[in-house]
C-alpha cells in the first residue's frame, strides 16, 4: 500500500519495481483509475487487465466471481496494481483485503492519495506493507542524484535548501530543480512559476478541494500562532481543520508553538491564493494585521497591512510606533512610505520627516561623514539630503562642483535643485524638529552613537532655521550626550555651551542627560567626579533609559578606579530593577561592563562565559572582545580584532584608542615591537587632541612604559597629570600556568583528538572527571568547544614540552 498526496512519485516507484528484474518470475496487470469508479466498474476493470495478460478468458459478464475463477488457475505468481484507490468507495477496501487472503499466488499493490480503510485493515488480515509520506519524501540525497540527472550543478548545502523549502514533496522539489539556474553572482536562483503551477493542481484534486480554504488560509502567516486560527478561518469545522494541519501535516515546520510553511511551499500557495481570492487574500492580512497591533507587534502588523492595502490601517500603524520603525525596521518604513497615496503622506510630519530626513539610502554614510568632517558641530551645515543623480553626474574629479553642469548637461530633468527645501505645511514645518530629536533619541537607545549625532545635531540645525530656540536647546543636549558617548569631549562642550545660550528653559530631556553628560566627561578626562543620583519616578518614562545609562557608566568608571564592590552592587541593583524589555544600548553596556568586572576581578572563565553567551554588537562589544582576547593571552586574537582599530577614531574616539592601546600591547607581547610604539603613538596623539585619558587605565602601565621610552612624546605624556602614577585595575594577561597540571595533561590529550572515554581510560580518570577539566578549560581560555581551545592553547604556548 502506497498512500501519498499527489506529487510523490508513488505510481513511478512500482513501476520501477516492476520494471527492475527483480519480479521477473511474476505476472502484472496494472489498473488506472482516473475518475470516482463503482465496485462493479473495479471489478470489470481487473478482470479486463487479466484477460489482457493472458490469465483469464473473455467472460460476458466480468464481476468478481469472473476475478476469483482467474485466479484460482494461477501457476506463478501475479502482481495486480491499483493506481487511484482514492477513486473507489472504502467498502471496497474490505473485498481486496479478502481477495488477497483467499490467492496465495496473488500479490496487490494499492495506491492512494488519502487514507484509506485498507491501511489498517490490511496489515491486519495478511502480510502487507504500507509506505507513506515519511518513505516516500524526498531526501537530499535523492534530490543531488536528480539534480545531476538534469544537468545542474549544485552544492549538497544547495540541494538541502531546495529539499527543506518545499518539505521534501518530490513532485515540488523536482518543479524547483527544473526552474533553477545560476545568476550572474553565482548564486543558484530558482523560478517558482513552475512549482506554483503544480501547487495549483494539487490543490484542483477532488479530494482536496475542501482543504482549499484551509491551507491557504495557514499560509498567510509568516509563523502561525495557535490564537491566529480565528482570525483567519470563520466556521468551526475549518479551525478543527486547521488543527489537523497544524498538528499532523508533514509540511508544517514548527518551532517554539508557532508553525509555519517552508518558504518556497509558503510562496506557492500564496500566489494560488491571490490569484483565486484576492479579495479574501487582503481581508485576511488586514484581519493579522489588527491582531499583531494589539499584540504591540508593529513590524509584523506593518507587513500585514501593507499586503492588505490597508491604507488607513498602514497610516495608523507608522504614526504610533514611528522611532521603533525607523530605526529597527527602516526598509518597511520605507516600503510604506513609497507605497501609502501621496495625500496621506503629505498630511503626516511623521512620515514627512521620514521621507525627506531619516530614510535616504545615504543617510548612514552621511551621519559618518559629518561626524569625521566636523560638521557636527554648533553652526556646521549638515548635508540634508543626498546628492541627486545629475548633481553626481556633475561633480569633478577632485569632487568639486562643475557651475551649472546639472542644467547644461541634463537640463535640470531629475527634481528638486540641490539645496531647495520643499514647501511643507506649517504645522510640518513646526514637527520636523521634535520628530528629529525623537529620532536621534531612538538610535541613541539603539546602540547607534553616530546615528544619534547626526539625528540630533540635524533637528538642532532645523529648529535654529525656524527660529524654535526651545526645540534647538533640547536638541542640542541630545548631541552633546551623544557625542560625550562616542568620546567626541571637545565637541560635547560646544554643544553644552550653545544649549546654554538658548534663551529657553530646559527640557526633560536635558533634565536627565546633561549630568550624565557633564559627569561622563570628566569621567573621561579622569577628573573627580560624583555621578548623579536622579529617582526614577521623577523621570519621563522614555527618558529611564538614560538612567540605566548613566549606572552603566558609572560602574565602568567604577572599575577603572578599582571599586570592584560598587560596581558589582550596580549590576546586582540592574537585574533585580530592569525589565526583560531593555533598550540595545543599555543591553550592550551591561554585557560588556559584565565582562570587565570578571575581567577585573580574574574570574577569566566567567567573562569567557558571558561573552560567549552575548549577542550584543557594536564597538563597545567589539572593545570588550578584544580586551578579554587580551588578558587571556590570546594576542593574536586580540591583534586581530584590533586591526582596523585606527578607522574607529574619527567617528569613535573612545573605542578607537582603546583598541589601539590593546593593539599596542598586544604586538608588543607578541614580538612586534615597530608596531607597538606606532600604535601607541597614534593612540597618545588622538588622547591629546581630545583630552581622553580613561581608556588608559584599560592596559597595563608596565606595558606602555615598556613601549614609550625615556623622552619620547609618549613617555612624557603618560608621566603628566593625571597618568602619572596610575595603573589598571585588570590583573596580569593569563599565563599557561594557571592551567592546573591536571588541566594541562586533559588538554594535550583533547590535542590528539582523542574521544573523552578515551582520554579518561589513559589519565585513569571517570569520563565524568575528564568532562569537568575539560569545562575548566573552556571557561579559562574563554572558549566553548574544542577547535578553539586547541587555537587558544597554541597562541598561548601551551603545547610547549620545554
Amino acid at each position: 500500500m502506497l498512500r501519498a498526496p499527489r506529487g510523490f512519485g508513488k505510481s513511478s516507484t512500482v513501476a520501477y519495481w516492476l520494471r527492475s528484474g527483480q519480479l521477473d518470475d511474476r505476472s502484472a496487470a496494472w489498473l488506472t483509475l482516473s475518475r470516482p469508479t463503482t465496485q462493479t466498474d473495479l471489478w470489470r476493470a481487473m478482470h479486463d487487465a487479466l484477460v489482457a495478460a493472458g490469465l483469464a478468458a473473455a467472460d460476458e459478464s466480468p464481476g468478481r466471481a469472473s476475478v476469483d475463477g482467474a485466479l484460482r488457475t494461477l501457476t506463478r505468481r501475479l502482481v495486480i496494481v491499483i493506481d487511484g484507490l482514492h477513486h473507489l468507495e472504502p467498502a471496497v477496501d474490505t473485498e481486496l483485503v479478502e481477495l488477497t487472503q483467499a490467492h496465495d499466488l496473488l500479490h496487490l499493490v494499492v495506491i492512494s492519495r488519502v487514507e484509506r480503510p485498507i491501511v489498517s485493515i490490511g496489515p491486519a488480515t495478511v502480510d502487507a506493507a504500507v509506505l507513506g509520506v515519511p518513505e516516500l519524501l524526498m531526501t537530499t540525497v535523492g534530490a543531488g542524484l536528480l539534480a545531476s540527472r538534469l544537468g545542474l550543478d549544485v552544492t549538497e548545502e544547495e540541494v538541502s535548501r531546495v529539499v527543506g523549502e518545499y518539505a521534501g514533496w518530490p513532485a515540488l522539489v523536482r518543479a524547483a530543480l527544473l526552474d533553477s539556474r545560476r545568476a550572474a553572482d553565482g548564486r543558484l536562483v530558482t523560478d517558482p512559476a513552475g512549482v506554483s503551477r503544480y501547487v495549483a493542481l494539487i490543490l484542483a484534486d477532488a479530494e482536496h478541494e475542501q482543504w482549499w480554504d484551509v491551507v491557504t488560509a495557514l499560509a498567510v502567516p509568516e509563523r502561525l500562532r495557535p490564537d491566529d486560527l480565528g482570525v483567519l478561518l470563520d466556521r468551526p469545522e475549518q479551525r478543527s481543520a486547521a488543527e489537523v494541519v497544524l498538528a499532523e501535516s508533514f509540511t508544517m515546520v514548527r518551532s517554539n508553538g508557532t508553525a509555519g510553511y517552508p518558504a518556497g511551499m509558503r510562496q506557492a500557495l500564496l500566489e494560488n491564493f491571490v490569484a483565486k481570492h484576492a479579495e479574501r487574500y487582503r481581508e485576511l492580512n488586514e484581519r493579522l494585521s489588527r491582531r499583531r497591533r494589539e499584540q504591540r507587534e508593529p513590524a509584523e502588523a506593518l507587513t500585514y497591512a501593507l499586503r492588505a492595502k490597508a491604507w488607513p490601517l498602514v497610516l495608523t500603524i507608522l504614526e504610533e510606533n514611528w522611532a521603533e520603525l525607523l530605526r529597527r525596521h527602516a526598509a518597511q518604513v520605507n516600503a510604506a512610505v513609497r507605497a501609502l497615496p501621496a495625500e496621506m503622506v503629505a498630511a503626516s510630519p511623521r512620515l514627512i520627516v521620514a521621507r525627506d530626513y531619516v530614510l535616504d539610502s545615504g543617510a548612514a554614510s552621511q551621519a559618518e561623514a559629518a561626524l569625521r568632517e566636523g560638521l557636527l558641530r554648533p553652526g556646521g551645515r549638515i548635508l540634508v539630503s543626498s546628492l541627486t543623480t545629475t548633481q553626481r553626474l556633475a561633480l569633478r574629479f577632485d569632487g568639486t562642483p562643475t557651475y551649472g553642469a546639472p542644467e547644461i548637461l541634463l537640463g535640470g530633468l531629475d527634481g528638486t535643485p540641490g539645496g531647495a527645501v520643499p514647501r511643507r505645511p506649517a504645522e510640518v514645518e513646526r514637527a520636523v524638529p521634535e520628530l528629529l530629536t525623537q529620532w536621534g533619541l531612538s538610535m541613541l537607545y539603539d546602540n547607534d552613537g553616530v546615528g544619534a549625532a547626526y539625528g540630533f545635531a540635524l533637528a538642532c540645525q532645523e529648529a535654529m532655521r525656524r527660529d524654535d530656540e526651545v526645540a534647538a536647546r533640547e536638541a542640542a543636549s541630545g548631541t552633546a550626550l551623544a557625542m560625550a558617548l562616542l568620546g567626541h569631549t571637545q565637541a560635547a562642550d560646544a554643544w553644552i555651551q550653545y544649549a546654554s545660550r538658548c534663551a529657553a528653559a530646559p527640557s526633560a530631556l536635558e533634565a536627565v542627560a546633561r549630568p550624565l553628560t557633564d559627569t561622563m566627561l570628566a569621567a573621561l578626562r579622569l577628573d573627580d567626579v560624583t555621578w548623579p543620583e536622579v529617582a526614577p519616578a521623577s523621570v519621563e518614562h522614555g527618558l529611564r533609559p538614560l538612567l540605566l545609562l548613566s549606572q552603566v557608566a558609572a560602574g565602568f568608571a567604577d572599575i577603572l578606579h578599582g571599586r570592584l564592590e560598587h560596581a558589582r552592587i550596580k549590576l546586582q541593583r540592574h537585574a533585580a530593577d530592569h525589565d526583560d524589555e531593555q533598550e540595545e544600548v543599555v543591553r550592550a553596556s551591561v554585557a560588556a561592563l559584565q565582562v570587565d568586572l570578571a575581567l577585573a576581578e580574574g574570574r577569566i572563565d566567567r567573562a569567557g562565559a558571558l561573552l560567549a553567551a552575548t549577542d550584543a554588537g557594536g564597538a563597545w562589544t567589539l572593545a570588550t572582545r578584544a580586551r578579554h582576547a587580551f588578558y587571556v593571552g590570546a594576542y593574536a586574537e586580540a591583534i586581530r580584532l584590533t586591526e582596523d582599530a585606527a578607522s574607529f577614531a574619527g567617528a569613535r574616539p573612545r573605542v578607537g584608542l582603546e583598541l589601539l592601546l590593546i593593539l599596542a600591547c598586544a604586538s608588543w607581547r607578541a614580538g612586534h615591537h615597530d608596531v607597538a610604539v606606532d600604535q601607541l603613538a597614534t593612540a597618545v596623539g588622538i588622547a591629546a587632541d581630545t583630552e581622553l585619558r580613561s581608556p588608559f587605565l584599560t592596559v597595563p602601565r608596565a606595558d606602555l612604559e615598556a613601549i614609550a621610552q625615556q623622552g619620547s612624546l609618549a613617555r612624557v605624556f603618560l608621566d603628566r597629570p593625571p597618568l602619572a602614577g596610575t595603573d589598571t585595575v585588570f590583573p596580569e594577561p593569563l599565563q599557561a600556568g594557571q592551567l592546573s597540571a591536571a588541566e594541562l595533561r586533559v588538554l594535550r590529550e583533547l590535542r590528539k583528538g582523542s574521544p573523552l572515554a578515551h582520554i579518561g581510560r589513559r589519565l585513569y580518570l571517570s569520563e565524568s572527571t575528564v568532562k569537568t577539566h575539560v569545562r575548566r578549560i573552556y571557561r579559562k581560555l574563554g572558549v566553548s568547544d574544542r577547535t578553539h581551545a586547541l587555537e587558544r592553547a597554541r597562541e598561548l604556548s601551551l603545547f610547549d614540552e620545554s
